[in-house]
């Protein structure tokens, strides 16, 4: 367990989405730059907005991040980033959404498993459309898709 507080959070993710905001505003003004400025301003806002409800609560706790809980989140990211060229974008981004359901359900009966498998099929539709169309962007290929 380790133990957080919150203005500590709160500061880190405001440093972290100033930094992404300083790296895509310095990159270049093509149109491959505009979601990840949109997405770093709104960062930035909503962070400091975070930051000013801190101050306007002021209520001081502690919360405890059980490491254990967090370990799948950790391991899938390095999973995708090991396995991102060679498998592809929506092959691991299906395995590790399905993996992360069925991790952290409550219920492990075939019920719950196609209600997961489920709505990682519309997440995935979902971000298919995203990126494909809205975008316009190539997510990293697979030889299946």
């Amino acid at each position: 367990m380790i133990k957080i507080n919150k203005l500590s959070s709160v500061v880190l993710v405001l440093i972290l989405s100033i930094l992404l905001a300083y790296a895509s505003f310095s990159g270049g003004t093509s149109e491959a730059y505009i979601f990840p400025k949109l997405l770093s301003t709104v960062m930035i806002v909503l962070s400091f907005l975070s930051l000013v409800l801190y101050f306007y609560n002021k209520n001081e706790k502690i919360t405890e991040v059980d490491l254990k809980k967090l370990s799948i989140y950790l391991g899938s990211l390095l999973l995708f980033l090991v396995f991102g060229e060679l498998l592809g974008f929506y092959f691991l981004a299906v395995l590790i959404f399905l993996i992360i359901c069925y991790v952290y359900s409550e219920k492990k009966n075939k019920k719950s498993i196609f209600y997961n498998f489920l709505i990682t099929l519309c997440f995935m539709i979902f971000i298919y459309f995203l990126f494909a169309i809205l975008l316009k962007v190539q997510a990293p290929r697979f030889f299946l898709f």
